[in-house]
């Protein structure tokens, strides 16, 4: 347990650096709604398709930017340890074969159901090459607000999943979009970013680099493996289902795999322990 966490400290402390936490995550929030709304203004004279790259997808690094301004002294306390290059490695790609995994499940639905797979296709305007590398750019510009600062510093408020999973609403609803397009679609939008959020979540460990190198590349590969399928029209009928049901599938077994590794963790270390001691 790091000495900041809450409970580590004295009372006063502790309350003090505690109001500091939550006013950091108000303000991240906030900023990157504002960051939002300015980049969605600017987007029609930017000459950009935004099929091909929503700038909106920047507003979350501004926001985590804003913060660290503002709270710099007290996110630097909170700034999670790093862990070997191997276990990054080993988690990135974990993180392929997952995001290979949900293509094939939504490319299978697609093909069994005949609905039509857009394929390598020009997106916006743009050729299919140009747009995964702006992919890449605007999965890393959310991912260093969501993964990269606002998860890490709800996890030293509350327990993982807990973390997670208001990390991933928040991100859920900042789709203002995807939630706009009916109530199926919606539903079906909301389903898929929970689960992606237990993906990211859960796989992006260590450092603020760590993370935000992890969850920027699986980002990344759940957009351009989702286009691969659905093509500009990701949130149409029947795609959505089909990503809805593929995602929630795989959240599921990451739950499962973390779960059982935890408990066989707690099992080595109550089997390591001496007498009377509990980890």
């Amino acid at each position: 347990m790091r000495s900041n966490d809450f409970g580590t400290l004295r009372p006063g402390v502790a309350i003090t650096t505690t109001v500091r936490v939550w006013s950091a995550v108000g303000v991240y929030v906030l900023s990157t709604l504002a960051a939002s709304a300015v980049l969605l203004a600017v987007q029609p004279h930017s000459g950009i398709d935004p099929a091909a790259l929503s700038l909106v997808q920047f507003a979350p690094a501004l926001g985590a930017l804003t913060t660290w301004l503002m709270f710099r002294k007290t996110i630097a306390g909170l700034r999670p340890a790093a862990i070997s290059a191997r276990r990054v490695r080993t988690n990135i790609l974990t993180m392929v074969v997952l995001c290979a995994t949900l293509w094939l499940l939504i490319t299978m639905a697609a093909l069994i159901s005949g609905t039509a797979i857009a394929g390598p296709a020009t997106v916006g305007g743009t050729p299919f090459a140009v747009f995964v590398l702006l992919q890449l750019l605007g999965a890393g510009g959310e991912e260093i607000g969501w993964r990269g600062l606002m998860q890490p510093i709800l996890e030293s408020r509350m327990a993982r999943f807990t973390a997670i999973s208001v990390t991933g609403a928040t991100w859920a609803l900042w789709h203002v979009q995807a939630l706009a397009a009916g109530p199926a679609a919606a539903a079906c939008f909301l389903i898929s970013a929970m689960a992606f959020a237990i993906v990211l979540g859960y796989l992006s460990n260590g450092s603020f680099r760590q993370r935000v190198l992890t969850a920027s590349i699986g980002h990344w590969l759940i957009n351009i493996a989702v286009n691969l399928v659905a093509g500009d029209n990701t949130l149409g009928h029947p795609q959505v289902v089909f990503v809805a049901v593929a995602a929630a599938f795989i959240a599921a077994g990451v739950l499962v795999y973390t779960h059982r590794t935890r408990v066989e963790r707690d099992s080595a270390l109550d089997t390591t322990a001496p007498d009377g001691w509990q980890a």
